[in-house]
């Protein structure tokens, strides 16, 4: 189970988190972006909101009033909606017209449009339900019961408006490949080397002064210890070579102590 940590109601609580892969939802979005350029003739730019598992309450507020299709695949069903208030900036973007705001229900030609616009959406669902199959109209109310995972694509530019898209079920967890040395042996990692550890007295501490010498126990022999952080990697000896300071691994950090 994926979870990610929120805060409800001023308190850190850890959630459920959609499955669905981002990447999936990117691809809707830009498909979403070239089909209503195409169509509105204007430049429209896309963004990707979610994936979510929005609780009843949220799914009703999301869907309520909404024009919806079902879209069945191979895989499940996905859904694409538009609310009242997006369907109204798309037709008015349509026309040419300003942002209709709060503005009067749509008129027949208005929805006509909406539904012309709508009807390319569907066909973008592939990467969410698999293969396409039907298009059928959903009431809200059904889609408010049904839906499970939930994503928005909003547009900008030119033309503002959120449309919906979900699923009846969150998609199966994949887990991805492991990680292995190859991965990340081009990574770097600073690290240091610890040549002694020993305590002192805080009046000492405080008289601390430049050329003052601090004894410490051990042998006079230069040892110390390869740090990554706060994890000791390695024993060995410190030294010099080629006008460079160096270390001589001799064996792992855990049998340092012993």
């Amino acid at each position: 189970m994926i979870v990610a940590l929120r805060f409800v109601d001023g308190r850190a609580k850890f959630v459920r988190r959609s499955s669905l892969p981002v990447s999936a939802a990117c691809l809707v979005a830009n498909g979403v972006r070239e089909h209503l350029s195409r169509l509105l003739g204007r430049d429209v730019d896309t963004e990707v909101v979610g994936p979510a598992l929005p609780e009843a309450g949220a799914r009703r507020t999301l869907f309520e009033g909404a024009l919806v299709y079902r879209v069945r695949g191979r895989n499940g069903d996905a859904f694409v909606a538009v609310r009242p208030l997006d369907a109204r900036r798309l037709a008015a973007a349509a026309f040419r017209e300003d942002d209709p705001g709060d503005g009067p229900r749509l008129s027949t030609i208005e929805r006509t449009t909406i539904e012309r616009i709508l009807a390319v959406l569907p066909p973008l669902c592939g990467p969410l339900c698999g293969p396409v199959r039907t298009v059928t109209p959903e009431s809200p109310e059904r889609a408010i019961a049904d839906v499970r995972t939930y994503f928005e694509v909003r547009t900008s530019g030119a033309v503002r408006a959120a449309l919906a898209f979900a699923l009846a079920s969150d998609p199966p967890e994949v887990p991805g490949a492991a990680l292995t040395l190859e991965d990340v042996d081009h990574l770097e990692v600073d690290c240091r080397v610890e040549v002694a550890c020993d305590p002192i007295d805080v009046a000492s501490l405080a008289s601390l002064a430049p050329g003052q010498t601090l004894p410490f126990a051990g042998s006079v022999e230069v040892r110390g210890t390869l740090r990554a952080g706060a994890t000791a990697l390695a024993r060995g000896t410190c030294g010099e070579r080629g006008g460079r300071a160096s270390f001589a691994v001799e064996g792992p950090a855990e049998r340092a102590a012993a």
